[in-house]
Formats: structure tokens, sequence, C-alpha cells
């Protein structure tokens, strides 16, 4: 693989994780499998759980499936390696082979590695974070619907954003300058210039993706058609404080 370190995609779910990585993936030198997980689980890694969370959940099994990777080689690679840096190494290395792009970059998109971060930069202290936030009222109508998920109460789905939110604002006095944000908003609605200055934070040539970005559909609010007028009071009631630092 590239030489270049592994880098992370995280976040709250429904924010723009996944379109974000489509159009990364289309520049000539990175690659993302499909979400990985591996930093989500609180169990100690080699653990019992945290190896059969790994072995058994069938959606973990089907990105696996969908990446290439043969599910002998991943178990290989969980029974070898020592911990969860060594695994997403090893794991990286197996989805490259399997898409014949071995002297490529890699990186990882799964949001719920929010909940690993402290323990990312305690294993990977140079990686780049990327963190893409987005309006928590489309959020969380997107929650409350069941786009991705099962459809979520408004506490829980109000949970989602304010978390991970809140634990990326803890991180950002460790992370610094490795740390780079960006509003879903500004993405969808000026993809060309948030995709060259982000290129430029992975020191990555700022190339044509143009192909890419055509599939981009500027942002709307969707929310007043999903959530209640008394949700959308109790959502900004709840968020205040952590809205503010986004300007929402």
């Amino acid at each position: 693989m590239s030489k270049k370190p592994v880098f992370f995609i995280l976040g709250c779910v429904r924010s723009g994780t996944t379109l974000l990585r489509n159009i990364l993936k289309s520049h000539p030198n990175l690659i993302c499998p499909e979400e990985t997980h591996f930093y989500r689980w609180n169990d100690p890694f080699a653990s019992g759980d945290y190896t059969h969370i790994n072995k058994t959940v069938e959606t973990l099994k089907m990105h696996r499936s969908m990446d290439g990777v043969h599910e002998a080689d991943f178990q290989e690679a969980l029974e070898k390696s020592v911990d969860r840096k060594e695994l997403m190494l090893n794991y990286c290395e197996l989805f490259a082979q399997a898409q014949g792009h071995t002297e490529s970059r890699c990186f990882d998109k799964t949001p719920q590695n929010v909940y690993g971060l402290p323990l990312i930069k305690a294993q990977f202290p140079e990686a780049k974070i990327i963190h893409i936030v987005r309006n928590p009222l489309n959020v969380v109508s997107s929650l409350k619907r069941g786009r991705s998920l099962l459809p979520q109460s408004i506490t829980g789905a109000t949970n989602f954003w304010k978390e991970a939110i809140q634990i990326i604002n803890t991180m950002k006095p460790v992370l610094v300058d490795n740390l780079y944000e960006l509003k879903y908003e500004d993405l969808t609605n000026n993809p060309h210039n948030e995709i060259s200055k982000l290129l430029s934070f992975l020191s990555e040539d700022d190339v044509n993706m143009d192909q890419a970005i055509a599939q981009i559909n500027p942002s709307f609010d969707s929310y007043p058609d999903v959530l209640e007028a008394h949700e959308i009071e109790w959502v900004k009631h709840e968020l205040s404080s952590l809205m503010k630092i986004y300007n929402y």
C-alpha cells in the first residue's frame, strides 16, 4: 500500500459520510473498504465478545464479501493481529489486493468508529481524522424515518448526533491539526471548493473528480416534512449549545 498513513472518516450517521467516501474513492490514489466497525465496539481486542462480533455479524460478513475479501483470509488476519491497528492495516492489505490497487492509500469510513476515537488517536497518532457534520434536525428526521437504520425515537435519534459531537469536541485539543471538519451543507452546495481543501489537508493531488462530484445534489431542509413542531423545538432545546459550534 501507499506509504501515506491511513485516515478516517467518522461522525454521526446520516451526515454525509457515505457521500464523502464515494467522492474520495474516485481519486486515483485512494481506496476505501465498506464500513469495518473495528473501533466501534467497546470490548477489548481479541476478547471473546470482540472476536465473536467480527466473526458472526452478518452485516460485517456482507461488507467483506462486497470488498472481495474471503472469510478465511479475514479470520486469519483477525487471529494473527495483536490489536485493532494491526487488524485495520491487515484488512486494508487484503482489500487492496482484492481490488488490485496495492499501491493505493487506504482510508476507513465508519461513522460509529467515533466511539473509538481516543483509541484511534492512541494507535494511529499521526492519522488524519475527517469529521463531516450536518444540521441535526435533518439527521434526526432521517433517523426517525429509518433511513439505513431501523426507525429511531426522537430521543435516540437526537443522541446519535449529540454523542458524536460531544466526542469530537472533547477530542479537539488532542487531535489539533490532524482533525478536519466540514459541513454537509457546504460540501453539497460548493463541492469543488470543499473537496479541493480536503485533498490539500490529506496531502493528495487535486485531480479532476468532476464525474463523482456531478452526482451531488444541493442540500435542503427535509425535517419540516417529518418532525412535528414540538419535536423540532425539543431537538433545538437539547442540542442548542452544540448547534452553535457549527452555526446551526
